[in-house]
């Protein structure tokens, strides 16, 4: 999905705040980072928005790239070998993140830190987050 198609998705989203596009060099700095390359959707997602903040909730469902790398900076250092398999761009209001696989692939994943476990949502970014717009992502 191009740029322009991600911002249409993301503000049919009741309530979410997008924010400026990321600039491609922010892109190119935290996959240099994170050793990892963003696959197609989430590099196009965050050129549409760099992060998606929930107004009622008052969270990034979507986090800004800079929390991105942070965030997975801080997990991977600290968290099991199944949480450094994946990049997580955001997570579901409680902390726990929703995550794709740092080896590339288009699949989003929610990874437990309570059970250490990886629940597959969507087969893709788009995927994903209409069924999180329509509240009808798989129990995780």
């Amino acid at each position: 999905m191009p740029p322009s198609s991600w911002i249409a998705a993301l503000r049919a989203a009741d309530g979410c705040r997008l924010r400026p596009p990321a600039a491609l060099s922010s892109l190119g700095t935290a996959e240099a980072e994170l050793e990892v390359t963003f696959p197609g959707e989430l590099r196009a997602l965050y050129l549409a928005s760099d992060g998606v903040f929930d107004e009622p909730g008052q969270w990034f469902v979507i986090w800004p790239v800079t929390d991105l790398v942070s965030r997975n900076q801080a997990a991977w250092a600290a968290g099991s070998s199944t949480r450094r398999g994946l990049l997580a761009f955001g997570d579901d209001g409680t902390g726990s993140p929703f995550c794709v696989s740092r080896g590339g692939g288009p699949d989003v994943f929610f990874w437990s830190p309570v059970l250490n476990e990886v629940t597959h949502l969507a087969p893709g970014l788009a995927s994903f987050w209409n069924a999180w717009i329509k509240g009808s992502l798989p129990p995780h």
